[in-house]
């Protein structure tokens, strides 16, 4: 799992671009973001023609919340938005299955990671072979618990992450501190959970022989810092990165520790979801 993984150079802190209210996007002769919420209205009417009138208020609250967050990002994310890219019909139906998605289940559609995905769809640093995962990724999301997310992001950030410039190991816990919170929940995924995440196209599973999560970190993300004893950096690790050891150790006694590998979907899942603690990471450097 080490040594021939791409690895993204993610920063511990990072500044989001923010707006307040009234704010309008254009761009040549791109949609400005009012028709991009009259849309999601419209794929829902579409698409849900017969429900009854309590179901169907219900998925208009839904799709509403829904556009109102993927306002809100598009805002914060506008410097790299390409407007234009919404009249595209590959666009619009990945936002129609994110549509369909969110009416149906609502927050449990996992509508942050939606967001982040359609943005990152319509953003100027994209191709097409990542638009080709992140319009799979809208289909997958919504058919994962928050939980199983976690758990794709903590394989994701121990296995595929390492932080450039790191002259100490002390360095490495802010990181580890900002991504906690979007992985804690993953501790303890049952086997189950697991068997439905390569189901669903996140992840294979194959039976290898485990991997030291310590040696791999040691010799591979962060050979710069020059450790050759492994119990030293056991130590180290343990005296001055105590959120980082306590990641490592989730996946040292994970039984499928070494076993699972993400697809590029699960992949651009957990980045989603890492993003939103972690500024700075770039699914291109995965996703290419």
């Amino acid at each position: 799992m080490f040594g021939d993984k791409q690895k993204q150079n993610v920063e511990a802190e990072g500044i989001a671009i923010q707006a307040g209210q009234n704010v309008t996007l254009t761009q040549n002769n791109g949609m400005s973001f009012s028709e991009v919420k009259e849309l999601c209205l419209l794929f829902l009417r579409d698409n849900f023609p017969a429900l009854r009138e309590e179901a169907i208020k219900a998925a208009e609250d839904n799709v509403r919340s829904f556009s109102e967050k993927l306002e809100s990002k598009i805002v914060e994310s506008s410097q790299n938005i390409v407007l234009e890219k919404f009249k595209d019909p590959d666009v619009q139906a990945t936002i129609n299955d994110a549509v369909q998605a969110c009416a149906r289940k609502g927050e449990r559609a996992n509508t942050e990671i939606l967001t982040n995905l359609i943005t990152k769809r319509v953003s100027s640093n994209s191709n097409d072979f990542l638009n080709i995962v992140l319009s799979e990724a809208v289909l997958v999301a919504p058919k994962l618990t928050k939980q199983q997310i976690s758990y794709l992001s903590l394989i994701h950030y121990l296995t595929s992450c390492s932080i450039n410039g790191v002259v100490h190991i002390s360095a490495i816990e802010p990181m580890s501190i900002n991504v906690f919170t979007a992985v804690v929940s993953g501790f303890g995924v049952s086997e189950s959970q697991k068997q439905h995440l390569q189901y669903a196209g996140a992840c294979s599973i194959v039976r290898m022989s485990r991997v030291n999560i310590y040696d791999g970190w040691m010799n591979s993300s962060y050979k710069s810092l020059g450790y050759t004893d492994l119990n030293k950096f056991k130590s180290d690790i343990i005296g001055f990165c105590p959120f980082t050891e306590r990641l490592l150790n989730e996946f040292d006694k994970d039984s499928y520790s070494g076993e699972i590998s993400l697809t590029s979907v699960g992949q651009a899942i957990a980045i989603a979801n890492l993003a939103t603690m972690a500024k700075g990471m770039d699914y291109s450097t995965w996703i290419n």
